[in-house]
């Protein structure tokens, strides 16, 4: 059996690496990784690199840029470095005042017409938006008659995809409000649960960036909104892009709507147009007119002539304001799942592909390592691990405990997918062709199996053959809609992988013309 060295790894990244996909990714959609989140940055780079066929860095680099191939690999890109930890019911204390305070009063406002809108941005996997939905569900007995939409956003395509699935693994359900309801809206569905359709029929998901200037639209169905959650989002872009956020959210929410933010995001001055609403242990803000400030914010107000400084708005009498909130200066923590936190009803195969999901490939590897001592056989268990080690880098491991699967498993097909990249990345081009025209005996309608054998082919200077498998791959695409993702490729839409091998077929027929 392999070491498990967390420090060892066959892929460096040198700060100038860190520098240009750092320029690159804020450039090209707004994301902004500031030196305390390095090592996540790190991860994200080195995640998506270990699913490209690129030899090093800088062959990468200039791929994610390509603009004939570039958009696929950019995007699995930003989906590795977006990969956001959530939970149901997470943050109890502002969920708290959401359901005792702002939903209720929502309604209220809202009673005459019978329609509500919340904005879910920056959704993850979806149990948040979902969250809202079974709030309202138990505060409104007539929710059927209402006409309610929950719209939840995010840029990551592969987040989006498991939000729509709506199928979870136990340890979304940490919050006592979480396992309190969990029996009643959810059904057991094999090792994971399944929401209900009534909840998950309350909420509709759709991309979309928020650094770009696209929203509050109608085209985006982001006007109007009675609320907007946007809660540890904000943390991946720099301040200047953060105020033109905060600015069309308050454009897009109702007068009188509501924005919650996460604890690390309070900012005196970003949020200085809202009213700021103190409960305890959290701050929300409202949209009015004039600006309702704390009295010891007085000084980012204009000085009043007559008026005196308008007080803290007040709150319900079973709320009582708090004299003093404490706000966390850094970012929320990344997803570390102690051994306390995982139930022992939960699957732990299942734990370690949400850890991977995840992007937290240092503990799925490590829960994996326990697991096979006691289960040298289990062929899932060692695909899991080459995974693992492939998205840390860790090349000769990944290959070892890939073979190691295909020894157990002949049939094994995303092992000898990952086995081949491997292979790539360690410039074994004839071994990584072998391996990867296995997945494609396999399923002979795998399409990253044909598009991965079109990228090794042109590698290795065969570009006939590289054409006849990007072909096979475009025929397969045929099958899926635009917006489909094509599963096991990290977030990857039918729509962009079908242009990108259009844009190649073109570029690489114009190449064998030459020749």
């Amino acid at each position: 059996m392999t070491s498990n060295s967390t420090n060892e790894t066959d892929t460096l990244l040198g700060y100038g690496d860190l520098l240009r996909f750092s320029a690159l990714v804020q450039n090209r959609c707004g994301l902004h990784f500031p030196e305390k989140r390095r090592a996540e940055f790190e991860r994200g780079i080195q995640r998506a690199f270990a699913a490209s066929t690129c030899a090093d860095m800088d062959e990468y680099y200039r791929l994610v840029q390509d603009p004939n191939s570039g958009a696929v690999h950019l995007e699995r890109l930003i989906n590795a470095l977006t990969v956001g930890e959530t939970h149901f019911f997470r943050d109890a204390a502002q969920l708290d005042v959401l359901y005792g305070h702002v939903l209720p009063q929502i309604i209220e406002r809202r009673r005459p017409l019978r329609t509500l809108r919340v904005w879910s941005a920056g959704c993850a996997s979806g149990e948040e938006p979902y969250s809202i939905a079974m709030l309202l569900r138990e505060l409104l007995p007539d929710v059927d008659e209402w006409t309610i939409t929950i719209l939840g956003t995010d840029i990551n395509t592969e987040a989006l995809d498991r939000a729509r699935k709506a199928t979870y693994g136990n340890w979304a359900f940490r919050e006592e409000r979480a396992k309190l309801w969990q029996p009643r809206y959810f059904r057991r569905k094999d090792k994971r649960y399944e929401l209900v359709p009534m909840v998950r029929g309350m909420v509709t998901f759709d991309q979309l960036n928020l650094a770009e200037d696209c929203y509050p639209t109608y085209e985006t169905n982001t006007m109007y909104m009675d609320l907007i959650l946007c809660r540890n989002v904000m943390m991946y872009f720099a301040e200047s892009t953060t105020r033109q956020i905060v600015e069309r959210f308050y454009s897009a929410l109702t007068d009188g709507g509501w924005l919650v933010v996460g604890h690390a995001e309070h900012s005196l001055i970003t949020y200085r147009r809202f009213q700021t609403h103190n409960y305890p242990n959290a701050i929300l803000y409202r949209r009015a007119d004039q600006p309702l400030l704390p009295r010891d914010w007085h000084w980012l107000s204009p000085p009043a002539k007559d008026k005196p400084i308008p007080p803290v708005a007040l709150l319900p009498v079973s709320q009582p304001p708090a004299e003093h909130v404490d706000i966390p200066v850094d970012t929320q923590p990344l997803l570390d799942l102690s051994r306390e936190e995982l139930s022992e009803e939960s699957d732990p195969v299942e734990q370690a592909r949400d850890l991977l999901d995840y992007g937290r490939s240092e503990q799925a590897r490590d829960l994996l390592l326990e697991l096979v001592e006691s289960r040298p056989r289990d062929a899932s268990l060692s695909a899991l691990l080459g995974q693992a080690y492939a998205n840390l880098g860790h090349w000769q491991k990944a290959e070892y405990w890939c073979r190691q699967t295909v020894r157990l498993d002949k049939l094994a097909l995303d092992a000898y997918y990952t086995l081949a990249l491997v292979l790539q990345h360690q410039g074994q081009l004839d071994p990584a062709i072998a391996s990867m025209k296995k997945v494609v005996y396999i399923d002979r309608h795998n399409v990253l199996g044909h598009f991965g054998l079109a990228d090794l082919y042109r590698s290795n200077d065969q570009m006939s053959k590289a054409l006849k498998s990007l072909d096979n791959a475009r025929r397969l695409l045929e099958e899926y809609t635009g917006d489909e993702l094509i599963p096991g490729s990290g977030g990857v839409t039918a729509g962009s992988l079908r242009e990108t091998i259009i844009r190649q077929q073109q570029k690489w027929s114009a190449q064998m013309s030459k020749l």
